[in-house]
Order: structure tokens, then sequence, then C-alpha cells
């Protein structure tokens, strides 16, 4: 009878114990957040990203794969292979996006870029103007508190945090999108996915988040993923400090390519003005049709075949985003907005004490009573030999 190898067995026990703490211990450890209730923008000023006159346009991508991880990611061509091409396609600043991989800190002539997250639901994040990586992550399932502890960490290692394809698989849902803090962008176009639905969930409830359009890109030669979504930025350079001020100001706006691949400069944004509350937007190029978009993502006036249209906030109009669809792109406008005239308010989510400190301490007996369960199951039993309690007895009869 073939009888099992004590040593291999215990191998896998302790194999499969290191990994279940390396995949559950994140989440023993992550605190507990307390999110500021849901507001409105209000105010009797209104903010607009593009008040000062546009300067010159610099045209970028942030959300491109190379080959990494030995082919792991999927990504055909080499990060230089990826900058060249964008470069060829009069992109000033191309963006390597590698899964926790920095590439311009890696010889690539790119701007400092990474994607984080190694989890299943896919909740990942852009790391723009990125100085180191992060490595934590929930692996696994994550919840709001979750979510915003990753968003913490990435944003202390870098100058801008994008929400990646928040449509997809479910990464960030509608609820999550309003009550997360510290996030600055969100990528509401992702390649031939548009998610403005999602930019309006965490707009309606006043978080003043910008929007940008990357194509996500894993094979240049893919025509449905290689120069299909991307950002004009008003910045002086292709520098990462001049990116990123104008993106932290809302100095840019997204756009998806529905036409020819050379359809960059058919219609380009001139100007947005406001005056006593009217917006009024100007385009140069093709004739094309604006909407303009308010709370919940409400269309409040559409023009069709012009180059400026204008439209005046209503006294229920919290903010006002404008798109404009022209013959081969459409361009996503960051928002108008309703303030005091001194700032926007952020108010950040903070970390509940004791509801932190009281799942830790949980998670840590659980994974205590765990331990012991298992050590006791595996535990020999020591096996006697039976002994007779009588031996063969001669009795004495009367």
């Amino acid at each position: 009878m073939k009888t099992r190898n004590p040593f291999r067995l215990r191998f896998f026990w302790l194999l499969l114990g290191a990994l279940a703490v390396v995949v559950l211990a994140p989440y023993g450890w992550g605190p507990v957040y307390s999110f500021p209730e849901p507001r409105v923008f209000s105010g009797d000023h209104f903010f607009n990203p593009y008040g000062a006159p546009p300067g010159a346009w610099q045209r970028a991508n942030f959300h491109a794969h190379g080959r990494a991880w030995y082919g792991i990611t999927n990504g055909r061509q080499s990060d230089h292979e990826v900058v060249t091409r964008y470069r060829e396609l009069g992109y000033s600043v191309p963006g390597v996006s590698d899964y926790q991989h920095i590439a311009a800190q890696h010889g690539v002539q790119a701007f400092p870029v990474y994607e984080h997250g190694y989890n299943i639901g896919k909740h990942h994040q852009l790391a723009i103007g990125a100085r180191a990586v992060d490595w934590f992550d929930f692996p696994l399932w994550q919840s709001t508190s979750h979510q915003q502890f990753v968003i913490d960490r990435v944003k202390r290692k870098t100058d801008l945090v994008a929400l990646a394809h928040p449509g997809a698989r479910g990464s960030y849902s509608t609820e999550e999108l309003q009550q997360l803090t510290g996030y600055d962008l969100i990528e509401v176009v992702n390649g031939p996915f548009v998610a403005d639905d999602a930019w309006d969930a965490a707009l309606s409830t006043a978080h003043a988040v910008w929007g940008v359009a990357d194509d996500d890109t894993h094979d240049l030669t893919d025509p449905h993923r290689t120069a299909v979504g991307w950002n004009m930025i008003d910045a002086a350079s292709g520098s990462t400090s001049d990116i990123v001020a104008a993106l932290k100001a809302g100095r840019s706006y997204a756009v998806s390519r529905t036409g020819a691949l050379d359809a960059a400069h058919v219609t380009t944004l001139s100007g947005v003005r406001v005056t006593d509350g009217r917006v009024t937007v100007t385009c140069a190029g093709a004739p094309a049709t604006f909407s303009f978009i308010g709370q919940n993502g409400a269309i409040r006036r559409t023009v069709k075949d012009v180059t400026r249209a204008s439209y005046t906030f209503a006294p229920g109009d919290t903010y006002i985003r404008t798109v404009i669809e022209s013959p081969q792109t459409v361009l996503y406008l960051n928002p108008v907005i309703r303030y005091d005239g001194v700032s926007i308010p952020s108010p950040p989510a903070t970390v509940d004490a004791a509801g932190t400190w009281l799942l830790r301490a949980s998670s840590t007996l659980a994974a205590a009573a765990l331990v012991i369960t298992l050590a006791r199951r595996r535990r020999p039993v020591l096996q006697t030999a039976a002994r007779p309690i009588l031996a063969d007895i001669k009795r004495n009869t009367a």
C-alpha cells in the first residue's frame, strides 16, 4: 500500500499557508474610512478651467503598455517602440504605463507614469508624474475603504491619480465614485469605450475631477486601440512639471477619435469664456454639434453645425461641461463649476480609528484561531498497542 510522503505534505501545507498570508494579510491591515456627506457644487461664482488665454497645446497619451514582466501583461512591442510610434503620430507627451513599472526610470524617453493594480476586479489607477511604485494592493475583493486606502498610498508617490477604465468589469461603481476622495482625474475615454456617465456621477456629488482620454493599447497594430483617445493639454512644454500643472488646473480636454487616423486637428478647441454665468465655447475647424451637460448628466442645450455656442447657467445648474461632436472626433471639455469665489471645497475621507482597530483585532483573532485549528488537525496521533484486560485466568472452583 502506497503511503503519503510526510515531507511533501508538510511542504504543501506550508506553501498554502504562506500564499494565504500574502493574499489575505492586506485585508487585516487596511483601515476603515469615514466618507464625507454627499453635496453639490454651489456658489455665486463660476470656476472656468480655461479662463486664461490658451498657449501651446500638447498632445498626450498616458495609458499604453509595452512588453513587460516577461510578456505576462500582454504588451506586444517594447517600451521604446511604443514611444517611437506615438511620436510619429504627433504626440509630444507619450506615456508608457506598464503595470507596477515606471518605464521612464529605466532609460525610456517617456512621461513618468505607471498603472497600479494587480487585483481581479480591475480597480486600477494611473499614477501620473510617478516618482516611485507602490506595491500594496487588495488582490481579491475591494470595499470602498480598500479602494480609498490604495488611492491614498499611490498618491503619496505620484503627482496625480487617475481612475483607469471606470466602466470596465464594474471596477468603480457610481456609489464608489461618489464617495471616494483624493483622485484628481478620471478616464472618460479608454480606447473605444466612453464612460462620461461615471464622470457625471462624480461631478454631481461635488468631486472636482477632470477628464482624460487614453488608448490603453497593448498592441500598436490594433487600430481600435492606437490613437483613438488622447488629451490636448494647454502647457508651455511637454515637461513633467508643465503637464502636471496644467492637468491639475483643468487646462486640458479629452478627445475620442471616430474617424480617420489623422483626424487630430479636424476640430480643436479655441477657448471657453464665462461672463455673468454665460458659457461661450469656440472651436476651430469643421463645424460641430455642441452639447451642454449638467447635474446628473442631463443635457441642458444642444446646438448643431456651428463653431461657437453658448449656454447660461440656470439657478439649479451646479456645473456645465461641453461635448463637441465633430465629423471625426468628439471633444470632452472639463466643466465650468459653481463655487464661492475662493476655492472649490474638497473634504477628504478620514480613517475611522475605532472601526479600523476593531477590524484589525478581529482579523488577528480569526487568523490565530485558524492557525490553531490547522495545527491541531495536522498533529499526529500516537497509537499504542492494545493491552488485554483479562488474560486466560484459571479460576479455582469450590
